[in-house]
């Protein structure tokens, strides 16, 4: 990343009250891996949003690009590595190296906004996971086996 002073991370996910079908179909495939350990999957799309921005710049990215208000809640915080994560959770992003195509359109609708900054995307999916007992080296398998292609992806273990 060119300047972590400013970059941020946008979490999108569904609003309480509304069912998480695809959420529910992780669990039902971490239950298919032996893993009965595991209640609930948490789906986010996030969004590490750097270069020219500002909180106020990507508020409004995040407004009026990415956020659906019917559906999703959204979160924002200054990109921090070293987030402490209080749930056990994944986050998967694409490699450096490879097309992002929902980060080149995002970057399109930008400009479509008539935005001039230098705005940089990488978009990606975090898995937040309850249970009893979750072990770093479960969240590692079902990261390989269901949710990262570890050719294109680098997925990171967070909250445990």
């Amino acid at each position: 990343m060119e300047n972590l002073e400013k970059s941020y991370i946008i979490e999108i996910g569904l609003k309480e009250n509304l069912f998480d079908a695809f959420g529910n179909e992780i669990l039902n495939s971490i239950k298919e891996l032996g893993f009965d350990n595991f209640e609930k999957v948490f789906v986010y799309d996030v969004y590490n949003v750097y270069g020219d921005v500002s909180l106020q710049l990507v508020k409004q990215i995040t407004k009026n690009i990415l956020l659906d208000h019917v559906a999703h809640n959204a979160k924002i915080y200054k990109y921090n590595n070293k987030k402490d994560e209080k749930k056990p959770c994944v986050e998967v992003w694409y490699k450096k190296q490879v097309t992002d195509p929902v980060a080149m359109t995002a970057i399109k609708a930008i400009k479509d906004l008539g935005i001039k900054n230098d705005v940089k995307i990488r978009c990606g999916k975090k898995y937040v996971f309850s249970g009893n007992n979750i072990k770093k080296d479960m969240i590692r398998q079902i990261s390989e086996k269901i949710l990262a292609n570890t050719l294109i992806h680098d997925y990171i273990i967070k909250g445990i």
